[in-house]
């Protein structure tokens, strides 16, 4: 019979805790891994171009690659998507979104984007943080150029501006700069003498009218003519007969040299700077009746002014003139707008009269003479005759 002493005795109890407790946990352990072979699912993940394989006991691709040790962003594009089952050879396409810095209005946006393109991140960017950003505002960069790692775009909203300049009317729009960079910017070179209606140093406002004057200056030859000029002589015919020309005038020719000065196109001003005679002009010689009296009957007839009349005759015993006056030989009718009624005349071949009388037919160079008789009236008939206005 063995006895046992009470320390070996509390030893064996102990040694006995220590051996169950260590059998349980090597149970569990190899129950665990029987249950992780028995979940696990191997993916494929394309990433960078290399080929990962994933070992997982996750349900979905998002968790999966969460619980990975492939770096793994929001932003990076998953196919199929992050919400698929994942299921064992399942192919799984891993783009790689870049980090990027985003200036908008002052404001940075350091984030990441899968875009390749400068222009599809700022579509991407704009929609994700409600920036509005619009296919007119400007960029630092080209919108077809790649996306790289911590590129730096940066953005510069556009304001809409109207330009005319080379005749044409130009609506665009243009981030807000001075006027100087704004030609500069638009491709507008100046002239030494272009008008500009802005200030170069302008800060351009939206809905902002620029206009340029193209301004230009060339010298020219240009010749003219020097209009003739008539000469006036004083002939031995009565005053008022028509003028008769002695002579014909000729024009000249003279040969200038001009500075002239335009704005788009137009001429503004010009200054001579010479100018010669290359043919002198000839004068018109005009003789002009000069004549105040003529010799009829032994008596002289002084008079203002003469005409040459178509004369006819007419008698209306007792008849009333425009004036008033009875009809009577020396009453004659006029047109007033040639002769004025009350006026002395003389009529070659009739003598002395008064015009008192008008008539629907007496217009212009006409005159009526009053005769006593019917006979008379017919035997004067119509004739051309001199009519002196005393």
């Amino acid at each position: 019979m063995i006895y046992l002493t009470r320390t070996r005795a509390f030893s064996l109890v102990r040694t006995s805790r220590i051996a169950r407790v260590t059998v349980v946990v090597v149970a569990i352990f190899f129950i665990a891994a029987a249950a992780f072979v028995y979940k696990a699912k191997t993916i494929e993940a394309h990433v960078d171009g290399k080929t990962v394989r994933i070992t997982t006991i996750f349900g979905t691709v998002g968790q999966a690659l969460t619980h990975s040790n492939l770096e793994s962003y929001p932003e990076d594009i998953v196919t199929p998507s992050r919400e698929t089952k994942v299921t064992s050879g399942l192919m799984v396409e891993v783009t790689r979104s870049k980090p990027v810095h985003l200036t908008v209005d002052e404001q940075t946006f350091t984030t990441r984007t899968s875009s390749k393109t400068v222009g599809e991140a700022l579509t991407d960017l704009s929609e994700r943080y409600g920036l509005q950003i619009k296919d007119v505002d400007e960029v630092n960069a080209p919108r077809s150029e790649v996306v790289t790692d911590q590129m730096e775009i940066k953005v510069r909203r556009a304001i809409p501006i109207l330009v005319r300049v080379d005749g044409k009317t130009i609506n665009t729009f243009i981030a807000p700069r001075t006027v100087a960079d704004a030609l500069k910017k638009l491709g507008i070179v100046l002239g030494e003498k272009d008008k500009v209606s802005l200030a170069f140093d302008h800060m351009l406002a939206p809905n902002e009218q620029l206009s340029v004057v193209r301004v230009a200056e060339r010298v020219e030859t240009l010749k003219s003519d020097i209009p003739y000029q008539s000469v006036i002589q004083e002939a031995d015919f009565p005053v008022g007969l028509p003028d008769r020309v002695v002579s014909d005038g000729s024009d000249g020719l003279q040969e200038q040299t001009v500075r002239l000065t335009l704005e788009d196109g137009k001429e503004v001003d010009r200054v001579i700077l010479g100018q010669r005679v290359v043919s002198a002009p000839t004068s018109q010689v005009i003789s002009r009746g000069a004549q105040t009296s003529v010799s009829r009957g032994g008596e002289t007839v002084r008079f203002k002014r003469a005409y040459v009349m178509r004369a006819t005759a007419y008698c209306i015993p007792g008849g009333t003139t425009r004036t008033g006056a009875s009809v009577r030989w020396g009453i004659v009718a006029v047109d007033p707008n040639v002769i004025s009624l009350g006026e002395n005349v003389y009529v070659d071949g009739y003598g002395k009269a008064r015009a008192l009388d008008t008539g629907g037919a007496i217009q212009g160079n006409r005159i009526d003479l009053y005769m006593d008789s019917e006979e008379a009236a017919s035997s004067w008939g119509v004739r051309n005759v001199m009519v002196y206005v005393q």
